[in-house]
């Protein structure tokens, strides 16, 4: 319950700030995505770009981290899939009411074996890489602080971004635990290094069982 409340918490802080704190909406958030998609970086900053598209990654890592949960009628594929229009917001929605589990219960369905596919994981790690890549490289993080001070959408989608990260590491444990690796240091590795770590993890972690099992 600690957890649940914990992020709880942490949503409605970041949604707070969304509301109260976050710059007024220009009104141009069309021609800002439409300049994000072109890669126009005299509107964009590379920085921007990469974050933009990493909230595409975000939600296909926690399909692949929560569609083997066991919780009854509540279906977290939904719930991870709507958050890529709706943002995270159905995804806490989903966590909130979720129940914590070591085991896995077979058999595998499709969904389940597409998001154990290390071809789906590789893909993921990649395009987390060129995009860090790019983005690094490339783009000044004083010039996303003032973009982040003025722009309504990229306000947004940092605390969107951020929110997506601590999601990550609270069902992280379970999914190790699910496939009998232990909570070590390595913990610490995936859940603190943001996107990379998580698509590191969905590379590394042991498939799991193709029998039933408890904790």
């Amino acid at each position: 319950m600690m957890k649940k409340m914990g992020l709880v918490t942490v949503w409605i802080l970041g949604w707070i700030h969304v509301f109260f704190f976050a710059p007024d909406d220009s009104g141009s958030t069309t021609d800002f995505i439409v300049a994000v998609m072109q890669r126009n970086t005299e509107l964009v900053d590379p920085l921007v770009f990469m974050v933009f598209n990493m909230l595409g990654i975000w939600p296909l890592v926690m399909v692949a981290m929560l569609v083997q949960d066991n919780q009854g009628r509540l279906k977290a594929w939904t719930f991870a899939f709507s958050s890529m229009v709706l943002g995270n917001s159905t995804l806490y929605l989903y966590l909130f009411f979720r129940r914590e589990q070591d085991g896995y219960v077979s058999p595998k369905t499709r969904l389940v074996r597409f998001a154990e596919s290390k071809i789906t994981a590789v893909v993921l790690l990649l395009s987390t890489i060129g995009l860090m890549l790019y983005g690094f490289s490339q783009g000044s993080f004083a010039a996303y602080a003032e973009t982040w001070k003025v722009n309504y959408l990229v306000n947004v989608m940092t605390i969107d971004f951020l929110l997506f990260f601590i999601a990550f590491a609270a069902v992280l444990a379970d999914d190790m635990r699910r496939r009998n690796m232990k909570v070590d240091g390595r913990f610490w590795l995936y859940a603190l290094v943001p996107v990379l770590g998580a698509v590191t993890y969905l590379v590394v972690r042991p498939p799991l069982a193709e029998h039933k099992m408890r904790p």
